[in-house]
């Protein structure tokens, strides 16, 4: 019914509304409908509203943009929001054109999965000169080596798995006073990992919201170990908001995902965070990471956060390939969705409006983003393409001849443009792939790249190419391809 309503209301508000350059006017209505902005002229206010430093100090609107972004400390903070980068993006999104930086929110409006688009988690807060939001990964301290984490992400695992020296944090106390000028105009600061509450500049900047803007809302992602005098000192001082990671609901499971952690202790900080937030009318979301370990759990985490009367988010494992969902074969695919697709909720498992969303949240898991794997895994599963492999190992000219006529045909299969659109897209594409060679080459010495990854489904390639900023490719072919 709700869809029939919003086909019927897109209609409507289509009327008055221009096009995209791949975005039809009913494709933009009915997103803006689902997202309850039918009348929005801004398709995305990340640009307009946010900036997301990473461990690397490259700042960008948000995490599916970091495609030749300004870096701190190279740039200020300032000269980064007010600078042509973000200027030039704002540009083509006030134009519906999302093929600049954001071909992976295109392709969900496109097929429709509204509820991915990772545009919709910027919704919240206003458009206005400065930025409403602040999104803050500022180093990878962290004292877990999680299976599906990366030493960028976690100083444990980059000591212990991976053998690299320390990453070193491009942040420092210039940067704090930098936040001064920014501070009393946000809505949102968000803390991401490593892990907040072990990083000491995360206090520093705690101590300049509490001078500067006490109440700004401050929502910080922890893996739920760290429990401690001075985590709850800042909890009764700042409007401190959780967003809690767990990722199995079974001690063994748990530990074998979370490496370091301990079930039971968890748990018990998983009850501290909680009755704090219930107390002092803070949020609190689970944050759950679905793999080829614990897909099985997703019902039960359902359950699980209905009961406590929070919300959920189920993130995107994209690698490793060996622990992702959407890389299995076409048969194990399809198992999953079935399994999880006819999954069942009584009435008194939606009774409120938490449960509901909740209850959202995972029929677009089950319903809507598996289901698309499985038609992808079919796709790659097809004699037809399979059939492209050669019997011999090429050379890497071949192998680069080979994998840029995989992405343009999977490029011409998978969107509605032009022969000019779709030209510029495969340009940024393999201007992009080349910068990775590039810098996998300095740092490695002579590599048959190409050969390394033409093996790769031209579907998972391209989603990598794009959703990865150029330093995260680079990490990806070093610990996955330069090791075979």
């Amino acid at each position: 019914m709700n869809k029939t309503i919003h086909k019927l209301l897109s209609k409507v508000f289509a009327s008055d509304k221009k096009s995209g350059p791949d975005l039809s006017k009913e494709t933009i209505a009915e997103y803006n409908i689902a997202r309850g902005k039918p009348t929005s002229t801004h398709i995305c206010h990340a640009p307009f509203t946010n900036m997301y430093f990473n461990v690397h100090g490259d700042c960008a609107p948000c995490w599916l943009t970091f495609l030749d972004p300004d870096s701190y400390p190279q740039k200020s903070v300032r000269d980064i929001w007010f600078g042509e980068r973000y200027q030039s993006l704002r540009r083509h999104l006030l134009d519906y054109d999302l093929r600049h930086k954001c071909s992976t929110c295109l392709k969900n409006l496109q097929g429709g999965n509204y509820t991915s688009v990772l545009a919709r988690a910027y919704d919240i807060n206003p458009v206005q000169d400065y930025p409403a939001m602040l999104e803050l990964e500022l180093e990878n301290t962290c004292n877990l080596e999680c299976v599906m984490c990366i030493g960028e992400l976690s100083s444990a695992i980059r000591k212990n798995r991976e053998k690299l020296p320390a990453l070193k944090s491009p942040y420092d106390q210039a940067f704090v006073e930098q936040l001064e000028e920014f501070i009393p105009h946000l809505k949102e600061l968000r803390f991401n990992g490593g892990e907040p509450f072990l990083i000491n500049l995360v206090y520093r900047i705690f101590e300049k919201v509490e001078k500067l803007n006490p109440t700004l809302k401050i929502v910080v992602a922890t893996n739920g170990t760290v429990v401690n005098y001075k985590v709850k000192e800042w909890l009764d001082k700042l409007n401190i908001h959780i967003n809690f990671s767990l990722d199995s609901l079974t001690p063994e499971i748990y530990e074998g995902i979370r490496v370091n952690a301990h079930f039971d202790r968890v748990m018990e900080n998983f009850k501290f965070f909680h009755e704090y937030t219930r107390t002092h009318q803070r949020t609190m979301c689970l944050m759950v990471n679905p793999m080829r370990n614990n897909w099985h759990e997703m019902p039960e985490f359902i359950r699980f956060v209905n009961k406590h009367n929070i919300n959920i988010w189920f993130n995107t494992i994209q690698r490793p390939e060996e622990l992702s969902i959407w890389a299995l074969p076409y048969t194990e695919l399809q198992k999953v969705y079935d399994t999880l697709s006819n999954v069942e909720f009584t009435p008194s498992e939606r009774s409120s409006s938490i449960s509901g969303y909740n209850i959202s949240i995972y029929h677009n898991l089950a319903k809507v983003q598996i289901k698309n794997w499985v038609q992808e895994a079919e796709h790659r599963a097809t004699p037809e393409h399979t059939a492209e492999l050669p019997v011999e190992a090429p050379d890497n000219v071949q192998a680069k001849i080979l994998v840029e006529k995989r992405l343009s045909d999977f490029a011409l299969s998978q969107f509605k443009d032009s022969i000019d659109q779709r030209s510029r897209r495969l340009t940024l594409l393999f201007e992009k792939i080349e910068r990775v060679q590039s810098i996998l080459q300095e740092r490695n010495g002579d590599i048959e790249f190409y050969v390394a990854i033409y093996q790769t489904p031209a579907d998972i390639l391209y989603e990598k190419l794009q959703s990865l900023s150029v330093n995260d490719l680079v990490v990806e072919f070093e610990a996955h391809i330069l090791r075979v």
